[in-house]
């Protein structure tokens, strides 16, 4: 078993829930003694959330849907970090685990030969121009095999070709690949983050097609900005978009 510090030291694990996030909003508001660390983990949620709206699919018992609380007392314009930290974290446990071709889909979607395996939700507090606290929702398919959605999602057994994985087993671990990740942010390793976080990029220097307005453009993503924007060079012109402004559509 990994050894961790900070992630994980109190577990609350719930049959069902609407969202880990807002259970975990509750928890943290109606209590005043804050634990940084505790994650809230729902063998069913019935109110998932992702990126733009959308529903996060999870059959119940087989996957990973749970919520981090952390407190990591950075600046509002630095918020993105958090996002690459959790990002890798995910990599660098689903490597470890033997899978491969692993991207992040900006902003913070994890694909796995082109195929989602899983998204991050993040939720920030802002008080005096620093992050007070954020609560990370987390979903990652594990043991589920067929999916509703249109965009042909993945899981760690279809990629493996394994059977059943252990759940309890497999969260101390990705626990702590998101903790090792994280205490790099603690510590101010930023480049370090920077640099991993854009050779894992999906996309990175190559054409793709996307939506901007009511026009289907194509652009060449080249990075990310410090405040998270995606910059794509359309036309020899680098341009910058938060998520509402851009849509992959290839």
């Amino acid at each position: 078993m990994q050894q961790r510090l900070i992630i994980g030291n109190k577990l609350i694990n719930l049959k069902e829930v609407d969202s880990t996030n807002t259970y975990m909003k509750q928890l943290v508001y109606s209590n005043d003694k804050e634990i940084e660390g505790m994650v809230v983990i729902a063998e069913h949620q019935f109110k998932g959330k992702g990126q733009r709206g959308n529903i996060w699919e999870s059959e119940k018992g087989k996957n990973f849907t749970f919520s981090i609380f952390l407190t990591p007392n950075i600046l509002v314009q630095n918020q993105f970090l958090i996002s690459k930290v959790v990002s890798l974290g995910i990599i660098d446990f689903l490597d470890n685990l033997g899978l491969n071709e692993l991207k992040i889909k900006w902003p913070n979607d994890i694909f796995c030969k082109k195929n989602k395996i899983a998204g991050i939700l993040i939720e920030n507090s802002i008080r005096n121009n620093k992050i007070e606290n954020s609560i990370l929702g987390i979903g990652l398919n594990v043991n589920q095999i067929n999916f509703d959605c249109g965009n042909i999602p993945t899981s760690i057994i279809k990629e493996l070709g394994c059977d059943l994985l252990n759940l309890e087993e497999l969260l101390n671990n990705l626990l702590f690949f998101i903790e090792k990740r994280y205490l790099t942010l603690k510590s101010g390793k930023i480049e370090l983050i920077n640099k991993d976080y854009l050779n894992c990029l999906y996309g990175l220097n190559e054409v793709r097609i996307f939506k901007i307005g009511s026009e289907n453009i194509d652009g060449t993503i080249i990075g990310v900005n410090s405040i998270g924007k995606l910059q794509v060079k359309i036309k020899d012109i680098i341009e910058e978009f938060d998520l509402k402004e851009i849509e992959f559509l290839s």
